[in-house]
């Protein structure tokens, strides 16, 4: 390493053969026996709808994004997918990288990692790109439970989250949002927001969309049919949907050999570690206040000790969290199948 000096580290799968030694190996006998099931999530594909930043800049206020889809992730692989062993890393940068490495998950073929990645791909970049169709499934009358449930954690980083969307990006006093949301309404219901913005020039992007809110009451109250009713339901869940569901680079997944950055290298553009986010703290969590390596230089030079870094408290998350509670399923399922071979 120290020969080398590599500016950046990355983890691909578990081959049939040293990865050194592939071009000597015949090429159908080299492949790969099992990788950790990641997902990465990138700030600039949220473009579309932050108003503070764009690129690969951030901030506490486009930070909401990424906490909003760390908290959905989690919700869908535990409880759909039953996964237990996974850690999310803030990049370094401008996003989030999550590691599942159940060994189910490890051992998942391209085609299921395919299929997982589909499951969780509800949105994708570009604006209006999950409206009411996508969110019902293909028309049904009923949301899909995964979806209700992602609504519940989404809901509240639109809506009532101090840093949200609606109060941290404004959007529906900026760009063409609001005109976007209103596509769905009738006539008379989009001449009522305009005589509301008219009368409350100054009207926030909450009181906007509780304004849109009452209106949505409204049309249930008068609906006159099963169909009708129906229709109100995906009415503004489709837009806190579309702009907080996390957005996945599917490409990153589905594939095996696919490289991904390792958890507590340095970014060489930033200088910031790439550390893993506590799950449980998501919400503390603030991606411009991570050490850098000219932060780990000074905590070196000052105490000498490794251990005593501004890392500690990253290291110590990573082992107790993630690591032992690993090894011990490990260990688990490696006496199982010591048991089952006995006689």
């Amino acid at each position: 390493m120290l020969a080398r000096m590599p500016i950046r580290m990355e983890i691909g799968a578990v081959f049939t053969h040293p990865p050194k030694n592939h071009t000597t190996v015949i090429k159908d006998a080299y492949k790969p026996l099992e990788r950790e099931l990641v997902f990465d999530i990138d700030m600039d594909d949220y473009d579309d709808i932050r108003t503070c930043c764009s690129g690969a800049k951030l901030c506490m206020k486009c930070w909401t994004f990424m906490k909003a889809a760390i908290k959905t992730l989690r919700r869908t692989l535990t409880e759909d997918f039953g996964f237990k062993h996974m850690f999310f890393v803030y990049s370094g940068r401008r996003g989030v990288h999550c590691w599942v490495c159940d060994k189910t998950a490890r051992k998942l073929s391209n085609d299921q990692r395919t299929a997982v990645a589909e499951y969780l791909t509800l949105v994708t970049p570009g604006a209006n790109k999950a409206r009411s169709e996508a969110v019902k499934m293909n028309g049904c009358e009923e949301l899909h439970p995964s979806i209700t449930e992602a609504y519940k954690i989404c809901e509240y980083y639109f809506r009532d989250d101090p840093q949200g969307v609606l109060a941290g990006q404004d959007i529906l006093r900026k760009g063409p949002h609001l005109a976007n949301i209103l596509d769905s309404f009738a006539s008379a219901e989009k001449d009522v927001v305009s005589k509301y913005m008219k009368d409350n020039p100054e009207a926030t992007s909450q009181q906007i969309w509780a304004q849109l809110e009452r209106i949505a009451v409204e049309r249930a109250r008068s609906a006159t049919n099963f169909k009708q009713k129906q229709e109100v339901k995906p009415m503004l869940k489709d837009t806190i949907i579309q702009y907080t569901y996390p957005r996945l680079d599917i490409n990153v997944s589905k594939q095996m050999n696919h490289l991904l950055k390792s958890p507590f290298v340095v970014h060489p553009k930033t200088g910031r570690v790439c550390v893993p986010i506590d799950i449980n703290n998501v919400d503390n969590f603030n991606p411009l206040e991570v050490p850098t390596i000219g932060r780990l230089v000074e905590d070196l030079n000052r105490s000498g000790d490794v251990r005593q870094t501004s890392l500690k408290d990253y290291t110590h998350y990573f082992e107790v969290h993630f690591v032992q509670p690993l090894e011990r399923d490990t260990d688990r399922e490696m006496q199982r199948s010591e048991g089952d071979l006995s006689f």
